[in-house]
């Protein structure tokens, strides 16, 4: 299947895609925001866009300092406009663009990113390393889950670190001193509920994944979690489930499913995965094979079948994978009809790829 990858650029140097889920394409399916990076060993990153389907127009939008894993998370919040993560003075921030004028309307904010914009609003975690870091935004005053709403500016807690400690506790979990730096917040569709990913001391491997519904305050965790959820709908998760035989995470026993808030397994929706993405009917999905001493490949199935409809990719570059933290995170298009995700082509070097699988989907 490799005749059927095409690169988005063909820079000489790297170029990266974001988080599983997290959407490179703008809403209207016009155009695509990826990075650019001359050395995977260092920092320096480019932030360019160009056509969607033709690839072409390619221009540098913006320059920023970050690692591998995930680049600069970049992704479009409306036809315009991208958000995008830099490291400044250590600290983790993040920008919101507008790629036609070149002004930067809401930021630098230091705090985590998330996955992506839902129904005009971002979301954020802010742990104790942000704290007074955030002058021009002083609601960002304790530590905590915000929304930025992408239109007004205006910014607003949902969470504060007492909510989540104590939704840990209410749900049978042991804090530990990581349990208030939340990560991966992601709203739903509607952008009434927001999810988390919680470090608990009973939960070591997977950690443990929290809910808080926006509109009635009830709290949701699901302990030792699947891994790299998404909101499958306004309800339920997609993620997938691993298990851990006490020396490494089995590959094999893995799969692909959906999940209610509390944890539980409603379907399965594909076979082996780590890293995934489900069509926006969700009736294909996509996972790739990104486990220690495997090749990365990325595959395609048709919901509730376990063997994959296709296979892609299909590198074992370890080095680039693992130490580099390079993760292939196979993201569906806007209109189901693509594939993107990051492809090494050396130890020293990967490509930000995509396949057309329409023809598949049939």
């Amino acid at each position: 299947m490799e005749e059927r990858l095409r690169s988005i650029s063909d820079y000489e140097g790297s170029t990266l895609l974001g988080m599983n889920g997290g959407q490179p394409e703008s809403p209207d399916g016009k155009r695509l925001v990826y990075a650019r990076k001359p050395d995977l060993e260092k920092g320096l990153t480019e932030i360019w866009i160009c056509d969607r389907d033709t690839l072409g127009n390619q221009r540098k939008v913006f320059t920023v300092d970050c690692g591998n894993h995930n680049g600069p998370s970049a992704t479009f919040t409306d036809n315009s406009c991208i958000v995008f993560r830099d490291n400044i003075d250590g600290l983790s921030a993040f920008r919101i663009l507008d790629v036609d004028t070149g002004e930067v309307k809401y930021g630098p904010v230091f705090a985590k990113e998330s996955h992506c914009a839902e129904n005009g609003w971002y979301p954020f975690s802010v742990s104790e390393e942000f704290l007074g870091k955030n002058p021009g935004f002083p609601q960002i005053d304790r530590c905590g889950i915000y929304l930025l709403n992408l239109s007004s500016g205006e910014i607003k807690r949902v969470a504060d670190k007492e909510t989540v400690y104590n939704m840990v506790v209410e749900h049978g979990c042991v804090p530990n001193a990581h349990t208030t730096s939340m990560s991966h917040v992601q709203l739903n569709p509607s952008a009434t509920r927001v999810m988390m990913r919680l470090s608990v001391e009973n939960c070591p491997v997977f950690g443990a994944l929290g809910c808080i519904d926006l509109e009635t305050g009830k709290t949701h965790v699901i302990p030792d979690k699947p891994v790299h959820q998404l909101w499958f709908d306004d309800d339920t998760y997609m993620a997938t489930r691993q298990y851990y035989d006490g020396k490494v995470i089995e590959m094999a026993s893995s799969r692909i499913q959906r999940f209610t808030v509390d944890g539980e397994c409603l379907e399965t929706l594909g076979g082996i995965g780590n890293h995934i993405d489900g069509s926006p009917d969700r009736e294909y999905f996509t996972g790739d094979r990104a486990y220690p001493g495997y090749p990365a490949d990325i595959f395609l199935y048709r919901r509730g079948r376990t063997e994959p409809l296709a296979v892609f990719g299909g590198q074992d570059f370890q080095d680039i994978t693992w130490r580099k933290k390079v993760h292939p995170n196979p993201t569906f298009s806007r209109d189901g009809k693509r594939i993107y995700f990051n492809h090494p082509v050396s130890e020293d070097r990967t490509v930000a790829c995509f396949v057309e699988v329409e023809e598949l989907l049939k």
